[in-house]
């Protein structure tokens, strides 16, 4: 667990971008190592668990990050051009964003069940508490980054520390 934390913050602390990588990518390299060191210790994931949740945990994100993103533009697009569509096209919107809602559900449920067969209950519960101070970290950081306070996730002036 330690090493995780460890490859974590040296991703954060680390300068300038990778060879090869556009703008943006080493923010996400870092913010990936943050949210995986944060996930790590806070779900204090044994190698093991670590080996198999990581996999299940983002194929999980990824997906459900596509559904609410394809959702977001169906909004949009209707949004926009309601007062174009047809009945018969806002019909099949609405039903295609109630659909939306019932398949995340459904993956939600699923994954609640994959994650049992590789953590115990308790860390299985302790994950969406865990998500949840994730998200709030990442926007107290977001705002103290505005207040030009931060220099990134998980970083405090040179230290280098993780604040919770």
């Amino acid at each position: 667990m330690m090493t995780v934390i460890i490859a974590g913050l040296t991703a954060l602390n680390g300068q300038g971008m990778g060879q090869g990588q556009g703008p943006g990518q080493d923010d996400n390299d870092r913010l990936t190592a943050y949210k995986i060191a944060f996930f790590t210790q806070r779900l204090d994931l044994s190698p093991a668990e670590a080996e198999k949740f990581w996999p299940l945990y983002n194929d999980f994100s990824a997906r459900k990050s596509k559904l609410q993103a394809d959702r977001l533009s169906l909004m949009r697009y209707a949004s926009q051009n309601e007062a174009n569509m047809s009945n018969e096209e806002l019909t099949t919107a609405a039903d295609k964003l109630t659909l939306s809602f019932s398949d995340e559900a459904t993956m939600v449920a699923t994954f609640g069940n994959d994650l049992k067969k590789v953590l115990p209950p308790a860390k299985v519960i302790r994950l969406y508490q865990v998500e949840t101070q994730y998200k709030q970290q990442l926007l107290r950081e977001l705002n103290q980054r505005r207040q030009g306070q931060t220099q990134g996730p998980g970083i405090r002036g040179r230290t280098g520390q993780v604040q919770d």
